[in-house]
């Protein structure tokens, strides 16, 4: 017999009335086991433990979760952070040197048992110092699910960015006229320290990913390079016609470019034909990336052109001068690199989402985008300095250890 599904989403407040009954059982359970987590300032204050789980499916909100790492060294110079992950959180944050390791963990949402014992593993290294469970933007099933392994993992503080704030002890609520990696980034205040500074993404490579990278431009980077993502990810499909990335593909190659296309392994066959196109100076390196490979494959760079996706926010978090293809119904403040002078956003007037079926944007032109890419490469001309300092940000000795 076929099994009924409910046909109705769960409303909003059904949902707050589980939590409600969930926390209420967790605040009768920890007062037979010891108590509750504290949460006056001076033992906020104190935390010097910290545990970031990371289980998102989009490539941009991991890599908008990595600046809380900076964050909280800046304000807590001896903290001890352990990233509790999997999927694609492994490869962003593999290399990241504010990480004290990497423990791999099962995805509370589709194991919320394992996962949060194997959280409580992680804890217990803490010895009974007071520690502080980081939950930062994403996907809502994703946030309730790790709230919940959070809390039955261990009486710590829970802290961030969440859709269930009666399981959390210090919510952020979601801003819709600030950034993820702003509200990401408030936890820090509500912890009792001075809010972070301008902390951008960071993912990081090892040297022989930097060796692969410089492979696969078969010696190209004696000339500047052009990464070109045309391609989107995940999510709402969103596309810029073909032929105007061919129209700037040609303008930068009569610059002396090489132009480099990234993508997926789903993307390859289209990707070569594209890249053909666009003559002898384009290949396509799609499906031949790690993340770490596709961030030292920017690092190496000059520009890149890019439509709204993970590759973007990878190549972003670079710090290489970006021209960005936004579609008209995405809100700039969520993902945008807002007010970055190496970032040009290129858009049309504002368009009420989902996108219509079939949607491209038709509305940014080939000679806006050059003009932003040539606007970009006169204030930051290629240059093997540049290259080298953004190497330098990036290049890690050692992966953190995954257990």
């Amino acid at each position: 017999m076929k099994k009924r599904r409910y046909p109705y989403p769960i409303p909003h407040s059904v949902k707050q009335a589980v939590y409600h009954a969930v926390r209420l059982t967790e605040k009768g359970v920890r007062r037979v086991a010891g108590g509750e987590a504290r949460t006056d300032p001076a033992t906020l204050r104190q935390i010097r433990n910290f545990v970031l789980p990371q289980f998102q499916v989009s490539l941009g909100c991991t890599v908008h979760a990595t600046p809380i790492v900076e964050a909280l060294h800046q304000a807590v110079p001896d903290a001890r952070i352990v990233g509790v992950m999997s999927g694609l959180a492994l490869e962003v944050f593999r290399f990241h040197a504010g990480l004290d390791r990497i423990v791999t963990v099962p995805n509370p949402s589709g194991n919320l048992l394992s996962s949060s014992r194997a959280i409580r593993r992680v804890i217990d290294d803490f010895h009974g110092e007071p520690y502080c469970v980081v939950l930062t933007d994403g996907d809502e099933n994703v946030r309730a699910s790790v709230a919940l392994a959070a809390m039955l993992s261990g009486r710590g503080v829970r802290g961030g960015v969440t859709v269930a704030p009666l399981l959390v002890h210090l919510p952020v609520w979601r801003d819709v006229s600030e950034s993820l990696i702003a509200g990401n980034l408030r936890l820090v205040k509500l912890l009792g320290h001075e809010p972070a500074g301008n902390v951008e993404p960071r993912v990081c490579f090892s040297a022989a990913d930097l060796d692969h990278a410089r492979a696969l431009l078969h010696g190209c980077e004696e000339h500047p390079v052009a990464v070109l993502i045309t391609r989107t990810s995940g999510g709402l499909p969103t596309r810029w016609p073909d032929e105007r990335f061919v129209a700037v593909a040609e303008h930068l190659s009569r610059r002396g470019f090489r132009i480099v296309l990234t993508g997926t392994r789903a993307d390859a066959g289209e990707l070569e034909t594209l890249a053909k196109r666009m003559g002898s100076a384009a290949a396509s390196v799609a499906g031949q990336t790690t993340i770490p490979q596709l961030a030292a494959l920017c690092a190496v760079a000059d520009i890149a052109v890019a439509l709204d996706t993970g590759g973007m926010h990878v190549a972003r978090a670079q710090g290489l001068p970006l021209a960005i293809i936004a579609p008209a119904w995405q809100n700039s403040v969520d993902w945008m690199p807002l007010g970055k002078p190496w970032a040009r956003i290129l858009k049309g007037p504002w368009m009420e989402p989902p996108p219509p079926p079939g949607y491209a944007i038709q509305e940014v032109s080939v000679e806006e985008v050059i003009a932003a890419a040539d606007e970009l490469l006169q204030i930051y001309p290629p240059s093997s300095g540049a290259r080298e300092a953004r190497i330098g940000r990036s290049l890690a000795e050692v992966a953190c250890h995954s257990l």
